[in-house]
Formats: structure tokens, C-alpha cells, sequence
């Protein structure tokens, strides 16, 4: 299991991305971090934040420049139950 892992989901739509997003967790440890590179044109950080939320996940950054968003998500000790 890793602590850090990056994805670049560039180019995919929302629910492919959410797809992605959500296996790479099962391989992150708890309190790892996960990188979601974000297409800067078709923006879906609000919406990949507000699903991590909901999944108990903490966005520890955002880093946004004229290329691309840099998501940071951390996965939580302990998982927010459904």
C-alpha cells in the first residue's frame, strides 16, 4: 500500500475520473495522499472535492495554475460511515 500517490485525469469526464479516484484509494494507507491532476479546461475540482468530503476524505491543497489544478486528498484515519 502506498502513502502518496499521483493520477493525471486530464481529459476524463467527471465519472471516469471519480472511477479512478476511488480505486487508487483502496491503495492508499490511511493519512496518505492522493494527487488528482486536473484538465484547467474542464475544471472538476469542485466537484472531486465535494465527493472527497463526502467520503470523510480531507483536501489538504489546491494548487491552481494557468495548465492544469493540483488536487491533494487525504485519506482519513478513520472513514466517515455511510
Amino acid at each position: 500500500m502506498e502513502m502518496f500517490k499521483t493520477i493525471d485525469i486530464r481529459g476524463h469526464s467527471f465519472f471516469s475520473a471519480l472511477q479512478l479516484a476511488s480505486e487508487e484509494f483502496t491503495r492508499i494507507k490511511k493519512n496518505g495522499i492522493l494527487e488528482l491532476i486536473v484538465d484547467k479546461k474542464r475544471d472538476i475540482t469542485d466537484a472531486l472535492s465535494r465527493w472527497a468530503k463526502n467520503q470523510g476524505y480531507k483536501i489538504s491543497d489546491i494548487e491552481d495554475d494557468h495548465r492544469m489544478v493540483r488536487l491533494f486528498i487525504r485519506k482519513s484515519s478513520i472513514k466517515k460511515k455511510s
